[in-house]
């Protein structure tokens, strides 16, 4: 009878898991799971058969009845305490072992990513799994994604009891191994508590960080911000395996410049954006400037009243020869004038009244400075008159 041995037929073209595994020697260890939980089951119902044969004595063709239902016995128990499938010791529904099983048929083909998505789907109905959160811990390694392989190996690793987990001691510790290389820490200190700490923009926390954070191997840039404090910002690199420690103190900013947010690129200091303060002398211009232009209005509505009567009168626009137009053309010519610049001044008005009260209600003064509220201006009977607080 042929041996119950089922080595796994690796396939008839490159597959990623074990292209994987001559890149980091534990995924070939991990795609060996895989073929584990396909060969297991028939292991164990090959097993009872072999030890069956075994024990027959040499140069009889046939047993006795009795002899036959020792065996059958024994065949039955060997068969109950045969070694258990991969699947089995798992726990995991028909559904899930069936998509863990599609994502090893992908994977063998090839097709990481696909077998990604199986393997996610999985975790969605199985979230406790740590067969289908080993697989997503090995199928990310393939992908290069070795923070998410990380929280998936760390999450298997946390039941250290598990039959599945004790059954691959090995070949987790070098999956443990693998990813290490590829993985630093980072532990930041320092004040004020509550501080959001980021790396390369993404935040990972806030002072004091509870624990050490993994991270990839590579540059990163390490800010440190809080609102009312200067931000601080440095640049680290972290290499595989090292454990780096930072400590920060931000300092607070004057409280003149805390009532604004910084303007800072990424990466840069935060400093402090002066708001612009209130300008009594400018107040005060454009305050004249308005009021010059009330003049006007008012001084151009009488130069064209004046004319207007005068190219109404009758007596001296009106001949018997002559037209109103030939006469007093010119009178007609002043009002028109008179209306120009009437407008225009009152166009002027509204502006530099505008500018001004801009000037006082929207750039205040620095806190305890004194402060001038131009309510408005107008035509008086003595003239032009200005009120407001001072």
């Amino acid at each position: 009878m042929p041996s119950s041995s089922l080595p796994c037929r690796q396939p008839s073209r490159p597959s990623v898991p074990f292209a994987a595994h001559r890149r980091h020697p534990a995924l070939g260890s991990l795609a060996l799971l895989a073929c584990v939980s396909l060969s297991a089951p028939l292991r164990a119902q090959l097993a009872p058969a072999q030890q069956q044969q075994q024990q027959q004595p040499a140069g009889r063709g046939e047993q006795s009845e009795a002899a036959l239902g020792e065996h059958a016995q024994q065949s039955e128990a060997a068969q109950r305490a045969g070694v258990q499938s991969e699947a089995d010791v798992s726990g995991d529904s028909p559904e899930v072992k069936q998509l863990v099983a599609t994502a090893i048929r992908l994977r063998a083909d090839g097709k990481d990513r696909e077998a990604l998505a199986a393997l996610r789907q999985a975790a969605q109905l199985a979230p406790g799994s740590l067969r289908v959160q080993v697989h997503l811990s090995n199928v990310y390694q393939a992908l290069g994604e070795w923070l998410l392989a990380d929280e998936y190996l760390r999450r298997a690793l946390a039941s250290p009891g598990h039959p599945y987990v004790q059954r691959h001691r090995q070949a987790l510790a070098e999956a443990r191994s693998v990813i290490d290389d590829h993985l630093g820490k980072l532990e930041v200190a320092g004040e004020p508590a509550g501080a959001e700490v980021l790396l390369n923009g993404k935040s990972i926390g806030t002072l004091p960080l509870s624990e050490p954070v993994p991270v990839t191997v590579g540059s990163y840039t390490l800010e440190v911000r809080l609102p009312g404090h200067y931000t601080v910002s440095r640049p680290l690199s972290i290499a595989a395996r090292e454990h780096v420690r930072e400590s920060i103190r931000l300092q607070p900013r004057p409280l003149e410049e805390r009532s604004t947010p910084a303007l800072a690129g990424p990466g840069a200091p935060e400093q402090a954006l002066e708001r612009p303060t209130g300008r009594p002398w400018l107040t005060w211009t454009l305050a004249g400037l308005g009021a010059a232009a009330a003049a006007t209005i008012a001084g151009a509505l009488i130069y064209r009243e004046t004319h207007a009567r005068r190219w109404n009168d009758d007596a001296r626009c009106v001949g018997t020869e002559r037209s109103r137009e030939q006469l007093c053309g010119s009178e007609r010519d002043k009002v028109e004038t008179g209306d120009a610049w009437a407008l225009g001044a009152g166009i002027a008005t509204g502006v530099f009244a505008a500018a001004a009260l801009l000037n006082v209600y929207v750039f205040v003064e620095e806190p305890g400075a004194e402060q001038a509220a131009l309510a408005g201006c107008g035509l008086g009977p003595g003239g032009v008159s200005c009120f407001g607080s001072f």
